[in-house]
């Protein structure tokens, strides 16, 4: 059965209460002034692209306050400095006297109140990042990510607040996921501080279509032109929000909304608890490949609401916006909820069973091409994304993995395992169903690695050998994945897509530059590596002929194994020639193909599993009750 919870993101009762504080000595005892913070934001010149915000203090009198402004935000493991584009700052109190404002840390602002009350502060934003992760303001739009614009009092985090936003003229439109006030749809409330920053705001004149999942509106506001079908495009985003809800049985939220930015390119998003924002190219809703991609993307946003933003490791919220906010769980964050994108958009029925299984067998094969697989492992991957997912050079593929590409990986082998344990009664939709019914729904609380371990024990009926090399070897060593062992379990193995041996090996990727080819990369392991080819070596000549970026591949590409060639290539203002030989083409594309005579068992969970059929409870055990070992804590 369906819930409808409409709950809210967190549980904040306690803070509510403790924001209106009575405090008496004797018969002369008075009560002060509740406690309100309340954001003010003008968008006046936005030709000039700065935010103007104010905030307005009540009810705290202390000698000092201070503002902090966030140096990262949640769901993109980066530290981004927002600081460093705040301007003005400055203080008064309620006379409109000025109060000295001092920078006490890079994010810091302290301001003397000798115990006046309320003090405003105000100060300036830049706002020009196109991307998803900072602000945008310019004539046609704005476009706000709270954590980059809005600083908070330091301890008083848990305290409602409100905001006023002052929209250019000729801007009738607000799309966010915050609570307006009734009769205001320029003022709105969160209950904290975390979720007035989960909420992005999106201000303009762009375009907002509606529709109802269990009576829950949701909206889907788009910003830019593109080619897509409207029509198409909102039915299938509903049917998506469908399967996911009918997925976990519950709707946790109230109202949801969907922010799409469209431009000339790229293709990211961010996940909130009510919301969620797309970035995506304007023309990338055509061909029909290039549609599935988007389909993916929003498929993977939407599952975070119930993957990341309420079942979470533990160290992921409540938040320090000050520092990194380290976990070793990013594989299942992120990895989970890219295989249950595809998952998703199958059971939907907006990918066929041959897409499904060609979008893992592209997943298997970037992960397998990787030579980071060998150096970084998948804890290890979630840990260092503060220092290099998102800072990728020259040589990251070489020494790390992706933690979206491996953990999906391992949400695929972990749910065959699950079913080919438990006879296809259970799937990984159990352990996502009883984490979240344990973690969030019960406790609220964030899960450790080992909740997580216990809860795939408990679903799959126990312990087994396979269990644990997914769980422990594949986890946290650089092991080499057994694919055909759990692929198996559906009658499939993996089959390597023959590379054309007659072709030389490098092993270099390049980029344009005017007319030349420049090394963008060197793989490890590559004849290019064995004989001195280095990243950003400017390419002039093959085997003493002059080369361009337009001739250069055709040329090597008559090249065969084992043959010597000399690359004269520009290093650091100097020429200089490398003799290369060439080595066989590895391979770097599998496939997923059936096995030569599967059982009945294993044609039995191929279809329960792409045809996204809910798995069998055939026996009497329930999984609402929780084990000692799981609910010990």
């Amino acid at each position: 059965m369906l819930r409808r919870t409409g709950k809210r993101m967190r549980r904040w009762s306690l803070p509510l209460l403790l924001a209106i504080v009575l405090v008496g000595v004797g018969a002369s005892a008075r009560p002060l002034a509740p406690i309100s913070i309340h954001y003010d934001v003008w968008m006046n010149e936005p030709h000039k692209h700065y935010f103007e915000v104010a905030i307005t203090v009540t009810g705290i009198k202390r000698e000092t306050l201070d503002f902090v402004m966030p140096v990262w935000m949640p769901g993109s493991y980066l530290i981004r400095e927002y600081a460093r584009h705040v301007v003005q700052f400055a203080a008064t109190d309620s006379a409109g006297r000025e109060r000295r404002a001092t920078k006490v840390a890079k994010n810091i602002w302290r301001v003397v109140t000798e115990g006046s009350d309320p003090i405003r502060v105000r100060y300036r934003v830049y706002a020009f990042d196109p991307g998803l992760r900072g602000n945008y303001l310019d004539d046609t739009h704005a476009y706000i990510n709270g954590p980059s614009l809005f600083m908070y009092v330091d301890g008083f985090t848990h305290v409602p607040v409100t905001v006023r936003l002052h929209p250019a003229p000729g801007w009738p439109r607000i799309s966010t996921g915050l609570d307006p006030a009734p009769d205001d749809p320029h003022l709105f409330r969160a209950p904290n501080y975390d979720v007035l920053v989960d909420c992005p705001i999106l201000i303009g004149t762009h375009t907002v279509y509606e529709f109802d999942v269990g009576g829950i509106p949701h909206r889907l506001a788009i910003l830019g032109e593109g080619n897509y079908d409207a029509q198409r495009l909102v039915a299938d985003v509903k049917r998506i929000v469908e399967t996911t809800i009918a997925l976990f049985g519950d709707i946790p939220y109230a109202h949801y909304t969907f922010l799409v930015l469209l431009g000339e390119s790229g293709s990211s998003g961010i996940e909130h608890a009510n919301s969620t924002v797309l970035q995506y190219p304007r023309g990338g809703f055509q061909p029909e490949s290039a549609y599935k991609n988007w389909l993916g993307l929003v498929a993977h946003e939407f599952f975070h609401l119930y993957n990341g933003k309420r079942l979470r490791p533990v160290e992921l919220g409540p938040f320090d916006y000050t520092r990194e906010n380290y976990t070793r769980m990013l594989w299942v964050v992120e990895g989970f909820t890219e295989y249950y994108a595809d998952v998703i958009l199958r059971r939907a029925g907006l990918l066929t069973e041959e897409e499904f299984l060609e979008s893992l067998a592209r997943t298997i094969s970037t992960l397998q091409r990787t030579p980071g697989r060998r150096v970084q492992s998948l804890a290890e991957a979630s840990f260092d994304a503060w220092i290099k997912f998102y800072r990728p050079d020259e040589n990251s593929p070489n020494v790390t993995i992706s933690y979206y590409t491996k953990g999906a990986v391992l949400a695929a082998l972990l749910d065959l395992q699950i079913r080919a344990q438990t006879r296809g009664r259970r799937s990984l939709d159990d352990v996502m169903r009883l984490l979240y019914e344990e973690f969030f729904r019960r406790r609220d609380i964030g899960y450790r690695e080992d909740d997580f371990r216990r809860a795939c024990e408990q679903v799959a009926g126990g312990s087994s050998e396979a269990l644990q090399e997914l769980l422990d070897r594949y986890v946290h060593t650089t092991a080499e994945i057994e694919y055909d062992r759990f692929l198996a379990h559906v009658g499939l193995r993996l089959e390597p897509v023959a590379p054309e041996a007659h072709r030389g090996y490098l092993g270099i990727e390049t980029e344009p530059r005017s007319d030349r080819l420049v090394i963008s990369r060197v793989v490890a392991g590559s004849p290019a590596e064995a004989y001195g080819l280095f990243p950003r070596d400017e390419i002039r000549a093959l085997d003493g002929q002059e080369v361009t970026a337009r001739d250069f591949w055709k040329r090597l590409n008559e090249r065969k194994p084992g043959e010597r060639v000399a690359i004269t290539v520009r290093r650091r203002g100097q020429e200089r020639t490398v003799q290369v030989v060439l080595a066989s083409p590895p391979v770097v594309e599998y496939r997923l193909v059936p096995v030569a005579r599967p059982t009945p068992e294993q044609q039995a969970l191929y279809r329960s599993w792409v045809s996204a059929e809910k798995p069998r409870a055939s026996d009497e055990r329930s999984l609402d009750s929780c084990p000692a070992t799981l609910c010990s804590r």
